[in-house]
Formats: C-alpha cells, sequence, structure tokens
C-alpha cells in the first residue's frame, strides 16, 4: 500500500539522548499518517562504521538547517518504491551530501512506522515482512560493568561485563535481571562504594580489575536463573599497535591476548565474547574462533562488520551484532541481518552509549529472530523503555 503514497512532509529536529547530547529524530508523514524515528549515538564509533552527519548540535525543528532543506526539497511529494526505495534514496543523498547515519536512520524508522501504520500493522510485522524472517524473543545481555572507553584514561579494560539469565521464557529473565542487577548495587554499596553508572547503565568498578568484576557479577546470579556471563572487549579501542593489545596495565600479542581471553571464560563462565581482537587482525579471529567453540564461548563481531552485510562472512565469528545507527538505514540493517543467515551466523542487536527513548531495536530484534540483545542495565529510563517493549512483545508471539 505505501508504494503508492507519496511523503508529504518530513521534519527533523535536534533532541537529547541519554547523555544529554544533541541527536536526530525525524517526523515523517504518509498522506494523514505520521512515523516518527530517532537515532542513538556512539560514544566512539568504531572506524569501519557510517559515520554522523549532523553536526549542528542544535536542539528543536531543524528545517532551517542544511540536511533540513535537503530532506524537504528532496522527499517531499516523492512517492518510495516501499522501504527499500526510501532507504536507497538517503543512502543516495547521504553519498552525495554527507547527510549521516544520524539522519538516514531517523528518517529510515520514521518512514517505516508510517508505513506500518498505513498498511494495518505494528512495526515489528512490517520489520518481519520486510526481512521475510521469522520472529523470536531474544535472551537479553545484561549489562552489569562498564570500562575501557567508559573510564577516564586510555582504555585498558572491557567495555561491558554482562549476565545472561537463562530462566525459562523472557519476562523470567527479566526478573532475574533486575535481581542480578540490584544485587550487584548492594554489594557495592556494602562495600562502601558509590554505585556510580556509565551511560550504558553499567557500573563503573572503579580500580576493580576484570576478575573481580566476573567473581562479583557470578555472586549475583541466582542458581534458578541458571545465569552465564558475557564480555564485551571492544578490542579496536585496546589497540597498542598492529597485533598487540592494552589490557590491565600490560599489553599482549594477539595470540597470548585470545589466551587470557579463553582463561577468564573457563574460570568464570563466560559463553559470549563480543570483539575480542581488531578488525583488521583478522589471522587471530581465524585462531581464536575454533579455540573458543571447543570451550563452550560465543564469537560476535561487531566492529568487525560493522552492521555490514559486504563484511560479513563466515570463519572469523559466530555471530554478528546489528546496530541500526552504524548501518545508517532500515533496510541496511535488515541486509546485514540477511547476509548473517545466508552465512550460518547468529545475530544480536544492540543499543548504543548515547540512546532515546526509542525502542524500535526491540522490534528489530524480535522481526528477525535474533538470539541476543543489549539493551544496557535495567536503570534509566531510555534502558527501562527497551525492557518494557520487549515485555510488550512477548504478547505479539503468544
Amino acid at each position: 500500500m505505501t508504494r503508492t503514497t507519496p511523503i508529504t512532509g518530513v521534519l527533523l529536529r535536534g533532541i537529547l539522548d541519554s547523555r544529554a547530547r544533541p541527536t536526530v529524530e525525524a517526523d515523517l508523514s504518509l498522506g494523514e499518517v505520521r512515523g516518527r524515528g530517532s537515532c542513538p549515538v556512539a560514544i566512539a564509533p568504531g572506524r569501519l562504521e557510517r559515520r554522523r552527519g549532523l553536526r549542528t548540535g542544535g536542539l528543536g525543528r531543524l528545517r532551517d538547517g542544511p540536511a533540513g532543506r535537503l530532506l524537504d526539497h528532496a522527499l517531499t511529494g516523492y512517492t518510495p518504491d516501499g522501504q527499500a526505495g526510501l532507504d536507497g534514496r538517503l543512502r543516495e543523498l547521504d553519498d552525495r551530501h554527507e547527510l549521516g547515519a544520524d539522519v538516514t536512520l531517523a528518517v529510515s524508522l520514521a518512514y517505516a512506522r508510517a508505513s506500518a501504520a498505513v498498511s494495518g500493522t505494528s512495526l515489528r510485522g512490517w520489520l518481519t515482512e520486510l526481512a521475510g524472517s521469522v520472529p523470536g524473543l531474544p535472551r537479553l545481555l545484561v549489562n552489569a560493568f562498564s570500562g575501557g572507553i567508559h573510564r577516564t584514561g586510555a582504555p585498558d579494560s572491557f567495555q561491558q561485563v554482562m549476565a545472561i539469565p537463562h530462566a525459562g521464557s523472557l519476562i523470567d529473565d527479566v526478573h532475574a535481571a533486575l535481581e542480578i542487577y540490584g544485587a550487584v548495587e548492594r554489594g557495592i554499596a556494602d562495600g562502601g562504594g558509590t554505585p556510580a553508572i556509565s551511560a550504558s547503565s553499567g557500573f563503573l568498578p572503579g580500580d576493580r580489575d576484570v576478575s573481580w568484576q566476573l567473581a562479583t557479577l557470578r555472586r549475583a546470579c541466582p542458581v534458578e536463573a541458571k545465569a552465564t556471563l558475557g564480555v564485551d572487549v571492544a578490542a579496536e579501542h585496546l589497540l597498542a599497535a598492529p597485533g598487540r593489545y592494552r589490557f590491565q596495565g600490560r599489553e599482549h600479542e594477539s595470540a597470548d591476548f585470545g589466551a587470557l581471553l579463553l582463561d577468564l571464560a573457563r574460570t568464570h563462565g563466560v559463553e559470549y565474547v563480543e570483539d575480542p581482537f581488531d578488525p583488521a587482525d583478522t589471522g587471530a579471529w581465524h585462531a581464536f574462533l575454533p579455540a573458543a567453540r571447543e570451550a563452550g564461548v560465543t564469537v560476535v563481531g561487531d566492529d568487525l562488520f560493522a552492521s555490514d552485510a559486504a563484511r560479513v562472512r563466515p570463519g572469523l565469528a559466530d555471530a554478528v551484532l546489528l546496530k541500526p545507527s552504524q548501518a545508517g538505514t532500515v533496510t541496511a540493517t535488515l541486509d546485514a541481518a540477511r547476509a548473517a543467515r545466508d552465512a550460518g551466523l547468529l545475530l544480536v542487536v544492540s543499543h548504543r552509549s548515547g540512546e532515546t527513548e526509542d525502542t524500535a531495536m526491540c522490534d528489530l530484534a524480535v522481526a528477525v529472530g535474533a538470539e541476543w540483545i543489549k539493551a544496557g542495565g535495567p536503570r534509566r529510563g531510555d534502558r527501562i523503555a527497551k525492557y518494557n517493549q520487549l515485555i510488550r512483545l512477548t504478547e505479539s508471539l503468544s
């Protein structure tokens, strides 16, 4: 139905992300129906992802800015050939005028929501139809500790240490997430510390090392939750030189760093390791993958693949992490998901450090049947909005 519906208006505005910094929100109208979308912001974007373009830092209506004028002229009155047609037009405009992934994603999501409303379906239903996938509920990756680029100075620790509840259902997993996170919070307070949290709602551990974080999180997991642990190494930010990584005051060659990661995994029950090496260190990825599988560890590529279908290939990781703000449009994100499935890989859908209240990532995760979702720790309104949307989405699959 949307293939014959012209765009009747596009409006950009600057809004605040969860760090109180500007990002982009878009309203797009198809006739009398309006959709809205916004783009989260990375604290330190990977070098392979599409960059932000809107650098005005402005809040409120951005109609008179360069991007607003360009989109109003290029899209108002335009009848796209569905989501792919609209996203193709956005990609062309981005390549020619450097709109940026923040602008294109906000407009792409706004069009998806408007199209879903015109078609009489939900955003999750619209994305499922576009993806041609079987929907399913993901497992939660619950951020408990934040480090790496979330701390001052040169990063030399994991970016995230996470709990992965396996309590029986998504609702049970949410209950377990709250219990685990609360236990960690109380433990920090009982030890005389102040439970400060990062932009991703993970606790900032001060000078406590990764082994302490993993052991503390393991003790906080109730037996009935059957929780395992996961880490986001974010090795691109630990790179000291090609094939060398900073970690807790020392530098390690790729092979030694991989052995260190597997030792931590065996000791603490870590089943999920994200970005263990820099994207360019492909030899290390190839060597690490079979050893990790033997240890029962799932290897996930984030900066390695950058949510780009053209970069997805087997033999380096077990799973592809999807960030719509890396891909820049709904279609490009779904293309990356499709490429992952075609390569026999699992899927993770992830938040960013600077989030908005937009919950489209939850609809995406369920629509493509992702195995995991990273929405941050269960604190702050922008993260709780994601947990609440996942709870709602369980009803669509019941």
